[in-house]
């Protein structure tokens, strides 16, 4: 399992949740890495990522063995299933500030839940916490955009446009994005 899914993990048991459904797609992607639309259940015994038919081949080429992630179709996806997933979990916890209240009715009448628990934006303040590779992320992107500045700085000319100035900015990082890669 990935550091940010156990992480993930240990805070629900710290916070007596038993699951947890993460529907923000920037947390999704932060505890994944997954790059498709989608939503991540932690029950619990298994993670599951559940998309649709556009996304099922890309999710697979992206998943490992050690992410202990189950990848499902929602199309396949029968309402004992939803039922199953929390099943045995007392509270499941929610992203309260993404999930409004019309979603919040459906997730409680598909998933037949006991209880949804505000989680206190668990996920977003550890995004807030950087990791080695994203401290690492950051300065290259800061050293590309200083590089352009340095780039712009020489490239304007009197008359130049607005539209050709940001043309060139534009082109500059696309050029020198694989960096960050």
């Amino acid at each position: 399992m990935n550091d940010r899914l156990r992480w993930m993990r240990n805070s629900l048991k710290t916070q007596e949740l038993q699951g947890m459904i993460v529907l923000n797609p920037i947390n999704v992607h932060y505890l994944t890495s997954i790059d498709a639309e989608g939503i991540l259940l932690i029950t619990a015994g298994e993670n599951y990522y559940i998309t649709d038919d556009r996304y099922i081949e890309k999710v697979q080429k992206e998943l490992m063995i050690d992410d202990e992630i189950v990848l499902q179709n929602i199309k396949e996806i029968t309402p004992e299933d939803y039922e199953s997933y929390f099943a045995d979990c007392e509270n499941v916890g929610f992203e309260e500030n993404y999930v409004t209240y019309a979603k919040y009715k459906e997730i409680l009448r598909r998933y037949k839940m006991k209880a949804l628990v505000e989680t206190d934006c668990i996920i977003e303040k550890q995004r807030q916490i950087k990791d080695e590779d994203e401290i690492g992320c950051i300065r290259k992107a800061c050293e590309i955009t200083d590089a352009c500045f340095s780039h712009i700085a020489q490239y304007i000319k009197k008359g130049m446009t607005e539209k050709q100035i940001a043309n060139e900015i534009e082109r500059f990082f696309k050029e020198n994005d694989t960096v960050l890669a």
